[in-house]
């Protein structure tokens, strides 16, 4: 759709400053936003809110919606439009992109019913600022973070996130659980009332005369509601524990006594492992012993080998010395038989 801007004339007690915007949608009807600021507003930048500021809202393929680009001031922001036109959409859409559930927006029983028909996913982004000393982990989110959520029709995961640093272009996280301590610090509350009041929870609310009505809804747009459910939750969780304690206690003797034989068989199963490893010591040591032994007794042999091998060689040696004489008295013989032919 086309872009058109329209100021209008202020008479000089006028301390405001009214500026309309047509948002930038694809759609079947045109919807406008009108943002309202004030003059003084820009005297102090630093009055102005830092944190959780809805800052613009891109709808693609989102109810009727075919892209829908809407950016907002910090102040106030009317959105109008012909019946049909996809104002509701955009309240919705914000609902959605920050963690809300189908039934909260009382659009649709679930989130496929969001796509846009003939479309086979839809796609919602928030820009929240991020800025000041309370901003939430800007050193990873930066000053503005992108919150995105992805609707499909087809596929196992309907519903996908993802939080992105605006600065950077970067996906920080694609956790639904980080969602949630974003707008817990920012202090956005999709499901209260006071928040954010959708069409048919204005009307309930107009319409409801009676006090216990009105007393509900103020129970739900203080969160006290919300705050007795948990303490129930949390009185529920507190008695599972109270019996869990119980039962352990009963059986804790038992316990001590399985864990009294469990240490003496750990004990037990101890001595025999350090009964075994001397064992295997005293093994390795006997062998070592029988080893020398065996050496000594080698040492031993061979010098008694020795010896009579000393012995030996002498013996050799009379033998040889015997050997002679006997020769010689034997040639000697020969003589004297030859001389007495």
């Amino acid at each position: 759709g086309k872009r058109s801007r329209v100021e209008r004339s202020q008479t000089p007690e006028s301390d405001q400053e009214n500026t309309m915007t047509q948002t930038q949608s694809r759609s079947h009807n045109k919807t406008s936003v009108t943002r309202i600021r004030n003059r003084g507003d820009n005297a102090s930048a630093s009055e102005e809110p830092s944190i959780g500021i809805v800052e613009r809202v891109e709808l693609t393929d989102f109810m009727c919606h075919e892209h829908a680009d809407v950016n907002l001031c910090h102040k106030v922001n009317f959105i109008t439009g012909q019946n049909g036109s996809g104002k509701s959409a955009i309240l919705t859409g914000l609902v959605i992109a920050l963690g809300g559930k189908a039934s909260a927006t009382n659009r649709a029983p679930n989130l496929k019913e969001f796509i846009r028909e003939g479309r086979t996913r839809a796609v919602v982004r928030v820009h929240l600022r991020n800025r000041g000393s309370e901003a939430y982990r800007p050193e990873l989110f930066g000053d503005m973070i992108i919150i995105e959520r992805q609707i499909n029709a087809t596929g196992g995961t309907v519903s996908q996130f993802k939080v992105r640093n605006a600065s950077t272009g970067e996906i920080v996280s694609r956790k639904k659980e980080d969602v949630v301590a974003i707008t817990d610090h920012m202090a956005i509350q999709v499901d209260n009332p006071i928040n954010i009041l959708s069409q048919d929870a204005a009307r309930e609310f107009l319409a409801s005369t009676s006090p216990d009505k009105m007393y509900h809804f103020f129970l739900k747009g203080t969160q006290l509601f919300q705050l007795r459910e948990d303490l129930e939750v949390v009185r529920q969780a507190i008695t599972r524990s109270e019996a869990s304690i119980s039962r352990k206690k009963e059986v804790l003797p038992e316990m001590k006594a399985e864990k009294k034989r469990w240490e003496d068989h750990y004990q037990d199963m101890s001595q025999a492992r350090d009964i075994s490893t001397r064992m295997e010591q005293l093994s390795c040591q006997m062998a070592w012993a029988m080893v020398k032994e065996a050496e000594s007794e080698v040492h031993t042999i061979d010098e008694g080998i020795d010896v009579f091998q000393k012995k030996m060689s002498k013996i050799d040696q009379k033998v040889d010395a015997e050997k002679e004489a006997i020769d010689a008295i034997n040639q000697e013989a020969e003589e004297l038989n030859d001389q007495a032919q």
